[in-house]
């Protein structure tokens, strides 16, 4: 088993970036309106919260939001920036969350899985805590995206791991390459207890209703062949954005 990525914040800017998280957290909130419309009075988890933003955010939106990361310097940041009583903040394991089972409303994991040690337990955890009828945000990184997102180095997921590592050392971006990305089938396999509820197109097709204009500007000639082509590409598709149920 791979080890825990025990202090990611040291080096992703990006986990720390209020306006870009904050602009994220409209995307989710976006689309799980659209799947549950009011959800106030329910509570909601967010793994690998890192610094908290996200998770403060989900605060003003539920009666309480937990966030819960490995990474103990980012949960401490956290904890000084908490901006609700309604948000708390533990240090935690994804594989072994500390819940009852079927305790949790709302779950968000927001490009969690590949940073995990095992991906298919992290699954296991969310359906034992998620409550029968609670749901699931799940945003997940495709392994043939062309541009690997941590790195910004073309094909960089879809090479074997001892290449993978060189790559990184030549263009300087670190030593090891940690993530374990993985492909459409490998993704329907991981999330086989769940029913998925799929709005990677309905957002590709809608990006105002979805707050994504800041990636997709239906002005550009470039976004009408996106929108046009998506569906025959679909497997190419870098990020996949599903709602998960349990069945």
């Amino acid at each position: 088993m791979r080890g825990y990525q025990l202090h990611l914040s040291r080096g992703d800017s990006l986990l720390k970036d209020r306006k870009g998280r904050s602009q994220k957290f409209k995307k989710i909130l976006s689309i799980l309106r659209d799947f549950h419309g009011s959800f106030d009075s329910l509570n909601g988890l967010d793994i690998g919260c890192s610094s908290g933003i996200i998770t403060n955010l989900l605060g003003e939106n539920l009666r309480t939001a937990i966030g819960i990361d490995i990474d103990q310097e980012a949960i401490q940041s956290a904890k000084r920036n908490a901006s609700s009583p309604r948000t708390h903040f533990f240090v935690g394991d994804s594989m072994a969350l500390p819940f009852h089972d079927q305790s949790i409303d709302v779950i968000v994991c927001n490009h969690i899985y590949e940073h995990v040690p095992e991906a298919s337990r992290l699954m296991d955890e969310i359906y034992r805590v998620m409550k029968d009828g609670g749901f699931c945000y799940f945003s997940a990184g495709n392994r043939y995206m062309l541009v690997e997102g941590h790195y910004g180095l073309p094909f960089l997921s879809w090479v074997p791991k001892p290449l993978a590592h060189l790559y990184l050392r030549l263009f300087g971006k670190g030593t090891f390459y940690y993530e374990e990305h993985r492909s459409l089938r490998q993704l329907r396999k991981l999330v086989w207890r769940f029913r998925i509820h799929d709005y990677t197109l309905n957002v590709i097709r809608d990006p105002a209703k979805f707050c994504a204009t800041d990636l997709l500007d239906p002005r550009s000639v470039l976004y009408r062949w996106m929108r046009l082509l998506a569906p025959a590409l679909y497997r190419w598709i870098p990020t996949y954005l599903w709602v998960l149920t349990k069945r």
